[in-house]
């Protein structure tokens, strides 16, 4: 994530330093980031040339105190462990300068417990970019309970500078906005599938061939406003009491994790993968989220023409 979000700044003008524990895994950020200004390139959302310069504007470091050294916002992008990313947070206020604000990429964790490893909570703040984060438009900027009203506001303009629709979670909820309806998603599907319902591919095809294809240009509020609210408050009077309400990880879900069946990532999980699958899939992916970023584009260059 790290280094797709520093692609998103340096194309914005920024100067960005991109900084990792060692210099292979900055190589390896690099790759991503060249893949990514690649598929922009191939879907006519970049122009011929922008890669360079962008990368003209990043610098590379293995040096925390280099990399804070007069910064005016840092985007912290490492593993979702809240331990670490306090320890990391520790050591950012006191190398970044007092006025620097300082964001975390978490895309659940509290942003309150992080903010209490410095010495000012007002400056710290979540800002989740969505995974690729060069194509996925959303931006989630969520309060802690000490967040400044200035730095959110700040956090949520500068997300506008690098073309990203930014949302402000004013609660600092677990998951925040977007992974609470994902996941409500797939404790639904999960339960489905246990039960029998429908197979996972089935279930997979109701979403992107149902309302994942509608919920690309309206969410499910404004669809249930278009739809009547005394149709869906008559449906969800039948239907709430059936969906699945439980509070734990679902078991299905346990079960294939202490199987080792973890996905792409060991071979099987819902589905089972060969060596060339994940990359396949990964390219199909980010095509069709392209053709739909190329549409929502349109759609918004539309509206303000």
């Amino acid at each position: 994530m790290g280094a797709g979000i520093a692609g998103l700044f340096a194309h914005a003008g920024c100067k960005v330093s991109l900084v990792d524990l060692s210099e292979s895994l900055l190589q390896r950020g690099w790759r991503l980031l060249e893949m990514g200004q690649a598929a922009l390139l191939d879907a006519g959302l970049r122009e011929e040339g922008d890669a360079e310069a962008d990368q003209k504007r990043i610098t590379t470091t293995t040096r925390l105190d280099e990399a804070c050294e007069g910064v005016d916002l840092l985007v912290e992008a490492i593993s979702e462990d809240l331990d670490l990313k306090r320890e990391m947070f520790g050591k950012f206020d006191k190398m970044c300068p007092a006025e620097a604000i300082l964001a975390t990429n978490t895309s659940g964790l509290s942003i309150s417990a992080i903010s209490t490893a410095t010495r000012n909570s007002g400056r710290v703040a979540g800002m989740h970019f969505w995974n690729p984060p060069h194509i996925i438009p959303l931006v989630e900027v969520t309060k802690g309970d000490e967040t400044s009203d200035e730095t959110a506001q700040a956090l949520m303009d500068v997300s506008r500078l690098l073309s990203k629709k930014p949302i402000l979670v004013r609660q600092d909820v677990p998951g925040f906005v977007g992974n609470r309806l994902q996941f409500a998603v797939v404790r639904e599907a999960l339960h489905l599938l246990a039960e029998g319902v429908a197979s996972a591919e089935d279930i997979d095809t109701a979403m992107t061939a149902g309302p994942g294809i509608r919920y690309g240009f309206m969410g499910p509020l404004r669809t249930a406003d278009l739809g009547g609210l005394d149709v869906f408050r008559a449906i969800s009077e039948y239907l709430f009491t059936a969906l699945n309400s439980s509070g734990d990880a679902p078991p299905y879900l346990s079960n294939l994790v202490e199987a080792g069946k973890l996905g792409v990532k060991s071979g099987e999980g819902f589905y089972q993968y060969g060596a060339e699958d994940a990359p396949r899939f990964l390219t199909r992916r980010d095509r069709a989220l392209l053709g739909m970023l190329k549409a929502l584009s349109k759609e918004e260059g539309d509206k303000h023409g």
